[in-house]
């Protein structure tokens, strides 16, 4: 496999930015983008021993791998091996900072409104005499009949309280009936 150094590859397709792969690489659409367009480039990382870093263009996923993604494409580069890495190469965008508020605007002195005028209350309505009710007629008063009837609803109605609908109804039938 023939070589290139990475300063000749930034040297054509631009300072590369980091990739971190945080979730499956087919759900990434920044990297598949990437990928269509032949921008990828992988670093194969040693994690033992003292073997340089060295990378490939395209897509290898694996363990110890860093991905780079390059403003241009690397088609030119796709059978070889990328050696002499020089991460201080890599277009490393620093976190956004975040902004100081604005301080709040001034606040402006309130607005007086002119007090409304006085409103007179309408003259009071004098009202008629109601007359006195009539005292309640005692149950002495009423008739017999009419004491048996009640009866008979505060029977009904106390079935009704006890959920017995069917006995308060044939209750209510033989008054009406009578």
């Amino acid at each position: 496999m023939k070589t290139v150094r990475f300063s000749q590859v930034v040297a054509k397709c631009g300072h590369p930015e980091s990739h971190l792969l945080l979730t499956d690489p087919k759900q990434d659409h920044a990297l598949q983008s990437a990928l269509k367009a032949k921008r990828v480039m992988t670093l194969m990382q040693a994690s033992v021993g003292t073997k340089s870093d060295w990378g490939e263009p395209g897509f290898h996923p694996g363990t110890h791998r860093q991905y780079l993604i390059f403003p241009k494409s690397l088609a030119a580069y796709a059978s070889k091996a990328v050696i002499g890495i020089k991460y201080e190469l890599l277009n490393e965008t620093e976190a956004p900072r975040p902004r100081p508020k604005a301080p709040p605007p001034p606040k402006k002195a309130p607005i007086r409104a002119k007090p409304p005028k006085a409103i007179k209350p309408p003259p009071p309505v004098e009202k008629e005499p109601t007359p006195p009710e009539p005292p309640p007629r005692k149950v002495k008063d009423q008739a017999p009949e009419i004491t048996s009837l009640k009866r008979q609803v505060k029977r009904a109605m106390q079935a009704l309280e006890k959920g017995k609908q069917v006995a308060a109804f044939s209750l209510l039938q033989k008054i009406l009936d009578a």
